[in-house]
């Protein structure tokens, strides 16, 4: 009876111990498979239950690991991924790992490098690919510059940097857009190159006409009128000249003030269309005005805005053969009225439109020089528009004539400002 009994404890002992081992053992593996939940203990004290515990303790403590790892690498994905800056991950196999949005947009690829691509299936930039395979021979750091796009090229700066984890070589491949630097530069160039030309042709022509009247011509009466004549219209481009320049630093310190007042739309176009009818009847234009009904009043400084429309008929009439014809319209859009200046003359390139309001910069340089333009009109023209809320903006086609547009804030006579919001001092009507 006791060897029965002692056998039969013995069984039951042995059951109780083999099924709180395969409860621990679905545990472990339950948790090997990423179920954290904690498993209930004997309350027995034994072995099996220190045991137990020492798991659920492992269980929270990987549980708490793989979270904070989780949220490091949501976050690193999602500050990846919200860069401006295109970044591309690979391997030491030239293998893609990792490919932000922006890289995908910056190279144009019509879907993002899927993870396994090859470098040379998604880049075809080749001073981007050596620079990679120079990184994963070796070099540590590698930077240069590549250059998208052909009508409107884009640049950018290239980074290429090695990338060393445990088992895992590879490079991270950065591009930086420096568009905005190289169109700077591009345009400190010319300006410095233009403002150079610009003063050495009429210096040239005062020097030499006055050389000439020193060396005997002054005693020519024939001539030295003429001659007189020609230094005396250098000198007035020349302070054309100078003043444009002034304004434009005004504009780029701001120190341009802005006398605000409010300002009927009909009379304003009208004195501009006045002004302008001499150069228009001299070359046979038809010069009209299309004015929609009602148009609220806009605010601005009277005289700046004159400058912009004016400038606006001068190059219509300018470049618009005899027989032309030249439009002034206006119309109220929301809080802002709309000046376009429309004219049947000899259109503009689309490339050269990005730029035309760039100073100094020219469609037809021979032709803007022969009427003794200064080339900054348009440039002064932006930055009144702008400093007085509105924008600027041309549409053209070679051959069909351009359509120049301007917006102005319309006042606000409650206020007595314009409701666009116009810099500088501000005077009720």
């Amino acid at each position: 009876m006791i060897l029965l009994v002692a056998g039969v404890i013995v069984v039951l002992v042995s059951r109780n111990f083999s099924s709180r081992t395969e409860r621990l053992t679905a545990f472990s593996q339950r948790v090997a498979d990423g179920d954290f939940r904690p498993h209930p203990s004997d309350g027995t004290g034994d072995a099996l239950d220190v045991l137990n515990d020492s798991l659920n303790q492992t269980a929270i403590r990987l549980d708490g690991t793989i979270r904070t790892l989780t949220e490091e690498r949501n976050l690193s994905s999602a500050i990846l991924g919200s860069m401006v800056e295109g970044v591309l991950v690979v391997n030491a196999a030239e293998r893609v790992v990792f490919a932000n949005h922006s890289f995908t947009e910056i190279l144009g690829m019509d879907f993002p490098p899927q993870s396994g691509s090859g470098l040379v299936e998604c880049v075809r930039q080749t001073e981007l690919i050596e620079a990679a395979r120079k990184v994963l021979a070796g070099e540590s750091r590698v930077e240069s510059e590549i250059v998208t796009g052909t009508l409107r090229q884009q640049f950018f700066a290239a980074t290429v940097a090695s990338v060393r984890t445990t088992g895992t070589d590879g490079a991270v491949l950065v591009l930086h857009d420096i568009t905005p630097l190289r169109k700077l530069e591009r345009v400190r160039r010319d300006f410095v190159a233009n403002v150079s030309h610009e003063f050495r042709t009429p210096l040239t022509a005062i020097q030499g006409f006055a050389e000439t009247l020193l060396a005997g011509a002054i005693d020519d009466p024939q001539n030295r009128g003429r001659f007189l004549q020609i230094i005396v219209e250098h000198s007035r481009r020349l302070a054309r000249l100078t003043e444009d320049l002034l304004m434009l630093s005004k504009m780029d310190a701001d120190r341009l003030e802005f006398e605000t007042r409010r300002i009927p739309v009909a009379a304003f176009i009208e004195s501009c269309i006045e002004t302008a009818k001499p150069r228009a009847r001299d070359k046979d234009l038809s010069l009209a005005v299309n004015q929609a009904d009602k148009i609220p009043d806009i605010a601005g400084d009277r005289r700046r805005l004159t400058e912009v429309l004016q400038n606006l008929l001068d190059n219509a009439i300018q470049y618009t053969p005899a027989g032309g014809q030249i439009l002034v319209s206006a119309g109220a859009n929301g809080s802002e009225v709309e000046f376009t200046v429309s004219d049947t003359g000899i259109g503009i390139p689309q490339a050269e439109q990005p730029r035309i309001f760039e100073r100094f910069y020219r469609v037809d340089v021979a032709r803007s020089r022969e009427v003794g333009g200064t080339g900054l009109g348009l440039a002064i023209a932006k930055h009144l528009v702008e400093g007085h809320g509105g924008e600027i903006w041309v549409d053209s086609e070679v051959g069909q004539g351009s359509q120049f547009h301007f917006t102005i804030p319309v006042f606000d006579t409650e206020r007595a400002v314009p409701r666009g919001g116009a810099h500088g001092r501000s005077s009720a009507p």
